[in-house]
């Protein structure tokens, strides 16, 4: 084990991730407060706006997990530095965009520049702390995602409403410009060490064991069930809520805002709780597996309220509000379990592999949502609400199964032996 880092250096560190993770967020979702705009100045159809939607995930999952496998050999610091650099190119891409294609193939750039986003973040925040000490800061990582969002929900439909659509981006790419120079001037890589079987096996753990042992499957699979919803954060909710509900541009971005202060509060506190368990000797299953997972049973649950219920508009808010709230403590907690039970050399690339397969739900939520809107006749709500219930569904049976299945410390008990030196070995051979 190296030597703990300086608390001053670490705290700066976090701060420059914590920035990184919110400009990040702007960039993905000023394309959800730009969309009715772009609807009415691209002609876009409801199939082609869920496409766009989507299409920003098509090199997102990919994109994640291979850079995600060169974040075991290359430093952090200079992968963040090179994915800025596609996000600001990607912004400025889409301000000149006068066309569907144009829109598609930007976004599919800016995907493939966010998709190894969280994973690469999280890995450089991870080797600042021990595991058992991960819990929280994970956390920051995720808020700092939802204060993103509030500040995307604050800002982005005024600048859009006063200055339009481009400019928005071209400032954007501008705030990037900034972070890249900070980053350079004061980012620095963690040192801490501490992971199971390194010693034993310096080639690491082959990735068949760590991919298909339960905790790893099932903790993946309750990740994309909530992926599923969230992704529509970057496209359809703004539009659902301006077009669908009759919603002004602040009035929606209010929304947001109240949902994701909601996520923060929820996020800190129950991490919080969480980390003081383990340190008192919890078991790392309740500790860390019962609270997201309860929280995706609850989520599913309003969200398919939401969905086939059909009540008035404040129930509809009120129960979309609980269910954003709730699937969002999934994703801090799905990053310490996967870390937890993974080798330190390998922690980068399973991260990105978890992170990549979750969010390929991205993939597939928005053009799903604009095929159901077009099956109900163009009508926005009927069809936003009808694919968000059955989204909901889907988040029901990922809470179930992984409060059932998920088990970190077992699996760590397994990888662990399963990095020893076989009794067989050596010791065999010199007797015989």
């Amino acid at each position: 084990m190296s030597t703990t880092p300086s608390s001053p250096r670490r705290a700066l560190v976090v701060a420059l991730l914590m920035a990184v993770m919110v400009i990040s967020v702007l960039d993905k979702t000023i394309f959800a407060f730009a969309g009715p705009q772009i609807i009415d100045e691209l002609h876009l159809t409801p199939e082609q706006f869920g496409f766009v939607g989507s299409a920003f995930f098509f090199l997102y999952s990919v994109s994640g997990v291979l850079v995600g496998f060169l974040a075991n050999r290359l430093p952090t610091r200079w992968i963040l530095a090179g994915m800025s650099l596609v996000w600001m190119l990607a912004q400025l891409l889409t301000a000149a965009s006068s066309s569907f294609i144009a829109l598609v193939g930007s976004r599919m750039l800016l995907g493939a520049g966010c998709g190894p986003g969280t994973a690469v973040t999280q890995h450089a925040c991870f080797k600042w702390y021990v595991p058992r000490e991960r819990v929280l800061p994970s956390a920051l990582i995720q808020v700092a995602i939802m204060l993103g969002a509030i500040a995307g929900a604050v800002a982005l439909p005024l600048v859009i409403q006063k200055m339009g659509w481009r400019t928005a981006y071209l400032m954007l790419a501008g705030v990037g410009l900034v972070w890249l120079l900070l980053w350079q001037l004061f980012g620095r890589e963690g040192t801490h060490v501490e992971a199971i079987g390194d010693a034993a096996a310096p080639g690491g753990l082959p990735y068949r064991k760590l991919l298909l042992n339960r905790t790893f499957v099932f903790t993946t699979v309750a990740g994309f069930c909530s992926y599923l919803p969230t992704a529509l954060i970057y496209s359809w909710v703004p539009v659902y809520l301006q077009r669908g509900l009759g919603m002004k541009p602040m009035e929606s971005g209010y929304v947001v805002m109240a949902a994701t202060v909601g996520v923060i509060v929820l996020n800190l506190l129950v991490s919080g709780v969480s980390q003081r368990a383990l340190k008192h000797g919890a078991s790392v299953r309740w500790a860390m597996v019962a609270p997201p997972m309860l929280a995706c049973l609850g989520s599913g649950l309003a969200l398919t309220a939401m969905g086939f219920a059909h009540q008035g508009m404040a129930m509809t808010l009120g129960l979309f509000m609980v269910g954003a709230m709730l699937m969002n403590l999934l994703p801090a907690f799905a990053n310490s379990i996967v870390a937890y039970m993974a080798p330190e050399r390998q922690r980068g690339s399973l991260l990105a592999i978890h992170i990549g397969l979750m969010t390929s739900a991205g993939m597939l939520a928005p053009h799903l949502v604009g095929h159901s809107v077009a099956r109900a006749g163009g009508d926005i709500a009927q069809g936003f609400e009808l694919a968000i219930g059955l989204f909901g569904l889907a988040l029901i049976v990922g809470g179930a199964v992984g409060w059932l299945l998920i088990d970190p410390e077992r699996t760590r008990r397994e990888l662990a032996g399963a990095s020893s030196p076989s009794p067989s070995g050596p010791a065999t051979q010199s007797q015989a």
